[in-house]
């Protein structure tokens, strides 16, 4: 109809949409948790590094003297008890990597094949994994290893002193033993899903073809399951700066058992925040291109498979 008005469509649309308004909602809480936890948090630990105690309280150090905690640490290198922590805290590399994970990769299997016995193995792997970590250094320090505990008539008739084992050079063993025996659970259950996803024609296709069990779990399950024995590879080199709750727990970090991570966790407490800053600074510019090449590493040592 002539003269009339018609309406013209608005090419721009409404910004704050309801869709708009719940994006940033759910958006909210995590950038804001990675801001103040991760950026806030990493940021404040720098700007630590260049600061010192005076009176109680933590001052910039003047231009002259900006890298005198680096100077610190460097010289603390030549002391008997900052080899040693180091070396107790590289140990766990080895525990971590080249024993337990092993270990667990073997236990994996037997579970997945449902050999028999796997459930019974189910319980002794999964639990360590269900309980807390004070829980379990609790019933290993006195419930299995002490005068009342379940091995001592054991190791009693081998003339075994069992306050003798958490001193000395015993008490890193037995933190090692500790951390080997809680650690395999935890792999078991990430190891024991990874395998789950293997498709089942290529298991019977394997068993049709009257491949072995050792053949199969070489040459067919670590392939597939490469992704995640690389994220616990990777996890298990982490834990060279990140383990303090097992000696904090069992030995108070006494007898050679101090790590790196338990050091900066105690040195934490107080005004001297300065010292703990600068070592975590330290590891994490050694150890971040360590992992990082490690990772590229064993990307490459299997192709990518989909399935």
């Amino acid at each position: 109809m002539e003269g009339t008005l018609t309406a013209k469509p608005n090419s721009k649309k409404k910004f704050l949409t309801g869709t708009t308004i719940f994006i940033f909602v759910m958006l909210f809480y995590p950038v804001g948790h990675f801001l103040l936890m991760w950026f806030g948090v990493n940021i404040n630990s720098i700007l630590l590094t260049f600061q010192w105690p005076v009176r109680g309280k933590l001052e910039f150090l003047a231009l002259n003297e900006l890298f005198f905690n680096y100077e610190t640490l460097f010289l603390s290198f030549k002391m008997e008890s900052t080899q040693s922590m180091f070396l107790a805290s590289l140990a766990y590399f080895v525990i971590s990597c080249l024993v337990t994970l092993p270990i667990s990769l073997f236990f994996s299997y037997f579970i997945f094949k449902k050999i028999r016995g796997n459930g019974f193995f189910k319980i002794i792997f999964f639990i360590p994994s269900i309980l807390p970590l004070i829980i379990l250094t609790i019933v290993y320090r006195y419930g299995i290893f002490s005068n009342q505990g379940i091995l001592s008539p054991m190791l009693n008739a081998l003339n075994i002193n069992v306050a003798s084992l958490f001193i000395d050079q015993g008490a890193r063993w037995m933190v090692w033993l500790f951390c080997i025996w809680a650690g395999i659970g935890y792999n078991v259950i990430l190891l024991t899903a990874g395998m789950s996803r293997v498709p089942r024609e290529i298991l019977e296709s394997c068993k049709m073809d009257g491949v072995k069990p050792m053949r199969e779990f070489f040459k067919v399950i670590i392939p597939l399951t490469w992704p995640t024995i690389t994220t616990l590879f990777i996890l298990g080199m982490m834990s060279v700066f990140n383990v303090f709750m097992q000696p904090m727990f069992i030995t108070q970090g006494q007898y050679d058992t101090m790590t790196i991570g338990l050091h900066i966790y105690q040195a934490s407490g107080g005004a001297g925040l300065n010292e703990p800053a600068t070592l975590g600074l330290f590891c994490s510019i050694i150890g971040a291109p360590i992992i990082l090449l490690v990772r590229h590493l064993l990307n490459k040592a299997y192709g990518d498979v989909e399935f």
